[in-house]
């Protein structure tokens, strides 16, 4: 691979993308993920922290970026999802969220549930503004146990944005792998749809670190 200078000038956006969100992940981070895609690199820092002994109130915060190898382009995303959940394990979210386009307050009802194995988190949410614009977000993980230690390790999320003229964009990452003591790792896919453009595919791998 030759080094041209929007590559050189993408790498180092990149890196100091990685920089900023493993400095965020050690200090308040629950979670690491970097991904290698033949398109471009994804990573993603996740926190979650529940503020009562019924775990009722809990606050869910992310910080990732996607770089391109051939463009002199980064993209930034953090958000923090405020939550308040009942024993049915429905309640109210608010989500604050900065991007690299736009940024705006959501409000909108979530589904909760944990356990030793999995985690389902489901928040249709609706725009704070003047603009109509709501959205569908889930994340859906499956850890069952294997033998001598190891896990297996396979992850959902979805993402969905409709506006006034009907679906915007969607986005799916998809992760299937293995677990060994918080070290995650395998094959990895990331979809995008969007209205004013083809299908966007990025396979790869990752690995991914629980604190």
């Amino acid at each position: 691979m030759v080094l041209t200078p929007p590559l050189i000038l993408s790498m180092k956006g990149c890196l100091i993308g990685i920089a900023l969100l493993f400095n965020y992940c050690i200090c308040k981070g629950q979670s690491f993920e970097g991904m290698a895609g033949t398109e471009r690199i994804f990573i993603d820092a996740q926190y979650l922290k529940f503020f009562d002994a019924e775990s009722k109130v809990s606050l869910f915060s992310r910080a990732r970026a996607t770089a391109e190898y051939d463009e002199q382009k980064t993209d930034l995303f953090t958000g923090a999802y405020l939550n308040y959940t009942t024993r049915s394990g429905f309640g109210g979210t608010v989500l604050g969220r900065i991007s690299s386009t736009n940024a705006g307050i959501d409000a909108g009802i979530h589904y909760f549930k944990a356990s030793t194995s999995f985690v389902i988190y489901a928040l249709p949410s609706i725009n704070i503004n003047d603009e109509l614009l709501y959205s569908w977000f889930s994340i859906l993980r499956y850890t069952p146990q294997l033998k001598n230690g190891w896990k297996l390790y396979s992850s959902v999320e979805l993402f969905s944005a409709f506006g006034e003229i009907g679906h915007l964009s969607s986005v799916q990452r998809i992760r299937l792998g293995v677990d060994r003591k918080g070290c995650q790792f395998g094959v990895a896919l990331n979809l995008k749809e969007s209205r004013f453009s083809d299908t966007d595919v990025n396979p790869g791998a990752f690995f991914r670190k629980q604190f």
